[in-house]
């Protein structure tokens, strides 16, 4: 199947493990349950868009490592088309470890990889021939500017996920049309903790909305037209918030694929990553479509 979007950046391999309390600095700490599953950005909100009925592809690079192959294992069982994953000979496969407390918060500890995505001289029109929408997190940052600018000459809409901001992502911000960022990423663009002020400013570079996650607080966002708005978290039983911002884009690309209005669109996302929270893993509980549905309806009858 033809895919309807495509998706370039990060895909990880996650060691979950939940705990009742973290440890003091030189002290042992007994894990309550252990999970292995594929995580990142860009590849954790495809496989929500691919359990929300939706065809997808993953660009990206992973080590010819045991890591890698789980890593390109896992997406395939989920339908994510992984012709354009590149593995790459000797190198090593981007890796979490993510310790997860009793609340559901957690801490995240990263290995990058060497493992590199190559920037090709030019991307082919033919890469989005069926592509309606690119999704971005910014990883191989002079890859996603390549195809951004490739996507914007064929009409495809660009969305990025940006959860910290790196050296360079300026040349990015102006290629993307639904710019949805983490309030660490708002905080850092403008230097302050003031979500609203970030919006006016991400706004500049000429995204059709803007959107700030904030975590428990909900999101805010910023239309076109000028028009801001809040979005509630709902509220569940949380045991991880392992990926609810990759869960998010996920939902709130399949909002864009329905041409909905912003806000139905973040509210969809939202109910998404509220989802994805009961359970642990970034992918464990990722609704289907039905499940969505019914659970927003459920939610506006109480």
């Amino acid at each position: 199947m033809n895919p309807q979007v495509a998706g370039l950046g990060q895909c990880s391999l996650d060691i979950l493990g939940q705990v009742g309390c973290y440890p003091e600095l030189d002290q042992k700490a007994e894990l309550n349950s252990l999970l292995v599953q594929g995580g990142g950005p860009v590849a954790t909100a495809l496989v929500t868009l691919a359990r929300l009925g939706v065809s997808v592809r993953m660009i990206g690079a992973v080590g010819d490592d045991d890591f890698g192959l789980k890593i390109r294992q896992g997406l395939l069982t989920e339908k994510v088309d992984c012709t354009h994953l590149v593995q790459v000979p000797g190198a090593s496969s981007q890796v979490a470890f993510i310790a997860v407390d009793a609340d559901g918060h957690r801490n995240i500890f990263w290995h990058r990889g060497t493992a590199q995505l190559a920037v090709p001289k030019t991307f082919q029109a033919e890469n989005f021939e069926s592509v309606r929408i690119l999704h971005l997190d910014g990883l191989h940052l002079e890859s996603a500017i390549a195809a951004a600018r490739l996507a914007q000459e064929q009409k495809v809409i660009t969305v990025l996920d940006a959860g910290t901001f790196r050296s360079g992502m300026e040349a990015l911000l102006p290629l993307i049309d639904h710019l949805v960022v983490s309030e660490k990423f708002a905080c850092q663009f403008i230097k302050r903790d003031d979500p609203e002020a970030a919006l006016k400013c991400l706004s500049v570079y000429g995204a059709r909305a803007v959107t700030v996650t904030l975590g428990t607080a909900g999101s805010v966002s910023l239309s076109a037209d000028g028009f801001v708005f809040r979005q509630t978290a709902f509220r569940v039983k949380v045991v991880d918030t392992t990926g609810c911002g990759d869960v998010f884009h996920g939902g709130y690309i399949y909002g864009l694929l329905q041409n909905w209005p912003l806000p139905k669109t973040v509210r969809f996302a939202t109910a998404c990553a509220a989802f994805k929270t009961r359970a642990l893993g970034g992918r464990t509980a990722i609704p289907t479509l039905t499940e969505v549905e019914g659970f927003l309806k459920d939610y506006e009858e109480c």
